[in-house]
């Protein structure tokens, strides 16, 4: 079962007893006060107990739901994170080979100087300096992102995920394996 369907398989189990366990209360009351003569109050309070260790229970469930969502969110926050520093270093990368190419003297593609200025001009400059006090003519390169696609399609969110995530819960959720007593 996804995390997102027993959440709500969950919330809706919790609000049914909820609603069980406000009816309950309220029918006592009202045998304490002397409004139902033909109530038992002991078989009342007795189903009253019983309602609330269930929903202490599914309360207890939905918490560990939620725990493991936050995990899993977590989890995968930081493997994003890693991915977008990983992706800056390796750019940072070519931009330090592009301005070693320049800087000794070698010709690199225009799209490739254009990228090294954008990314920081004041090292675009500084290779440039350097590759004037070359002497003869440098190496010819190729574009060091000529490799490289465009990607379209969008990543999905961390909450997606979490969300999406498959997990085993007591009883399958809702209100399989909980005994509600009816009113």
């Amino acid at each position: 079962m996804k995390i997102q369907d027993a959440k709500k398989a969950y919330a809706a189990q919790m609000d049914t007893l909820w609603t069980r366990k406000r009816d309950l209360s309220q029918a006592l009351k009202n045998c304490q006060q002397g409004g139902a003569p033909n109530v038992d109050r002991v078989e009342i309070s007795r189903e009253l107990s019983a309602v609330d260790a269930q929903y202490n229970e599914a309360q207890g469930v939905m918490e560990s739901i939620i725990e493991r969502e936050t995990a899993i969110h977590n989890a995968e926050v930081a493997k994003q994170q890693g991915n977008a520093l990983s992706k800056a270093a390796e750019e940072m990368g070519k931009m330090l080979e592009i301005y070693h190419r320049i800087a000794s003297g070698g010709q690199v593609p225009p799209e490739d100087e254009q990228r090294l200025m954008e990314y920081n001009h004041e090292l675009y400059m500084a290779a440039k300096t350097a590759a004037m006090l070359q002497e003869g003519d440098g190496e010819k390169y190729d574009s060091l992102f000529e490799d490289e696609e465009e990607k379209n399609g969008e990543e999905k969110t961390a909450s997606e995920i979490a969300g999406e995530a498959e997990i085993s819960v007591p009883g399958g959720g809702g209100d399989a394996g909980l005994d509600i007593a009816s009113e």
